[in-house]
């Protein structure tokens, strides 16, 4: 085996390794695996023929880095694309409607301005259905003066999450495990633990807003983003509630 060849497996390895680490669920993994096979398939062919192989290596090692390339910059190529004016369902669709986005924003800066505190999941691949069963049934469009007053102090849901499928709001009030891990800030209350809690579980994405401090958070794949900003919340919508 040449240094070149040891480089290029190297590549291909840590490539697949960190695809893996950054897929959640199990369509996504299933459907990287399903390329890696066709990948190695074709190598195996050519193998068989005993033809120059440089070439195939090359291809097969670059379809794993391929792949991370776009993982890794999925949402800045996704804005580029929108800035070009190509609609969301030629390429993508995007579970919330551009509408949706604004009177989600509002909420989210109207309960952050007041320091009242929230916590809004968005369902993704992974069914909430066991909380939602638990939680009060609500099944209406998301509206920003909707879903602002359930997290008013003193009203019976404004302790629990909202869980919002597709568009809708379809519960309030649900609760969710707390994170048992030992590394979270002791500052952080139960909002933020449980939105780590259920990002552990689920491939979803939850919002928090702090009513200590009015912060806005984000968890998801078991990661907690402090304090982030409406610009980098819009981020996360347009890279994590795409289908």
């Amino acid at each position: 085996m040449t240094e070149f060849e040891f480089l290029l497996i190297n590549i291909y390895l840590l490539s697949v390794f960190t695809l893996l680490i950054k897929t959640k669920t199990i369509t996504q993994i299933y459907r990287f695996m399903k390329l890696l096979i066709i990948a190695m398939f074709i190598y195996l062919i050519v193998l068989a023929f005993d033809e120059e192989l440089d070439l195939v290596i090359l291809l097969v090692i670059g379809i794993p880095l391929i792949l991370l390339i776009v993982t890794i910059t999925q949402t800045e190529v996704l804005l580029i694309l929108k800035r070009l004016g190509l609609k969301k369902n030629t390429l993508f669709v995007n579970t919330l409607e551009d509408n949706i986005k604004i009177e989600l924003i509002k909420s989210i800066d109207h309960l952050s301005g007041k320091q009242i505190g929230a916590l809004i999941t968005f369902e993704k691949n992974s069914s909430m259905d066991e909380y939602i069963n638990n939680a009060f049934k609500v099944d209406a469009p998301l509206n920003n003066e909707l879903l602002s007053s359930i997290f008013y102090p003193n009203t019976p849901l404004h302790d629990g999450a909202v869980i919002i499928r597709r568009n809708k709001i379809v519960c309030a009030g649900a609760y969710y495990p707390s994170t048992e891990r030992l590394d979270i800030p002791k500052q952080l209350g139960s909002r933020h633990r449980a939105a780590i809690g259920i990002s552990e579980l689920s491939d979803s994405l939850t919002i928090v807003v702090s009513e200590q401090t009015g912060n806005i958070s984000v968890a998801v794949d078991g990661y907690l983003d402090l304090d982030i900003s409406k610009e980098s919340l819009l981020l996360y919508l347009e890279k994590h509630l795409q289908t």
